[in-house]
């Protein structure tokens, strides 16, 4: 058993790792990126620059119909919701009672269920004051501020079970400045900001923070995401550690 734990404990702390250094690669690559405006990136595009890396800043805009975000129903160019629900069952066990699986206000946890779901529309635009110039977001990385976070509670139709719903919504809505890091296309002859077309590993991020602000949120991120792998990996060796002294 111990050295199950210390497994797991192992891959988490290998997993955190590996996101804490994919954030390390994008907060290089946003440093490494110019800044320029849609004027400048459109003057690449007629330079046949394809492929250059770019880093703009504009007000999101949209010709086609928006999205509705699901639960606060702001209108958006993409959004993500997570909905996690917990079955538990409160006193009246019966004869299928688990004590081991109860925790410390007598409740049993008998159902766990998450969803995960999210959408964005095919192309939008940002505007500068140069001008404005498209985005394909297909395979970004968006960072998106939360709309909604709610907790809810009831009683349900089944007797003594309790169903408790955490709902999270991120959406990037209509209006916003938005920060891209991204490279310059070519779709029928119009410049369009999207993925590299060859390499999907090139960092590619739509973000509503500034530069300077998603470089501090990514330079946190990581630290922390290191500091949990090291201490899951330490934990992991010493469990390991004791386990074989037992043996």
């Amino acid at each position: 058993m111990l050295f199950l734990i210390a497994a797991l404990l192992a891959s988490v702390g290998i997993i955190a790792a590996i996101i804490a250094w994919r954030s390390e690669s994008s907060m290089l690559a946003i440093r490494e990126t110019e800044t320029l405006s849609v004027a400048e990136v459109v003057a690449l595009h007629r330079a046949g620059r394809f492929g250059h890396a770019v880093e703009v800043m504009g007000t999101i805009e949209c010709d086609t119909t928006p999205l509705q975000a699901p639960y606060s129903e702001i209108l958006c160019v993409a959004y993500r919701y997570t909905v996690s629900e917990d079955k538990e069952r409160i006193g009246g066990y019966g004869a299928h009672h688990q004590p081991g699986f109860v925790n410390q206000r007598g409740e049993q946890n008998i159902s766990h269920n998450l969803d995960y779901q999210g959408s964005h529309v095919p192309r939008f635009y940002v505007r500068d004051s140069t001008g404005r110039i498209a985005v394909d977001p297909a395979g970004a990385s968006l960072d998106m501020p939360e709309t909604m976070a709610r907790y809810e509670s009831y009683t349900g139709a089944e007797l003594n079970v309790e169903r408790q719903i955490w709902r999270e919504e991120h959406a990037l809505p209509m209006g916003y400045r938005a920060y891209i890091l991204a490279y310059v296309a070519n779709d029928h002859g119009e410049p369009v900001l999207m993925r590299h077309p060859i390499d999907n590993s090139r960092r590619f991020i739509i973000s509503h923070r500034d530069e300077r602000a998603l470089i501090a949120h990514t330079r946190w991120r990581a630290y922390g995401l290191y500091l949990l792998g090291g201490m899951c990996i330490a934990t992991a060796l010493l469990l390991t550690a004791f386990a074989l002294r037992l043996f």
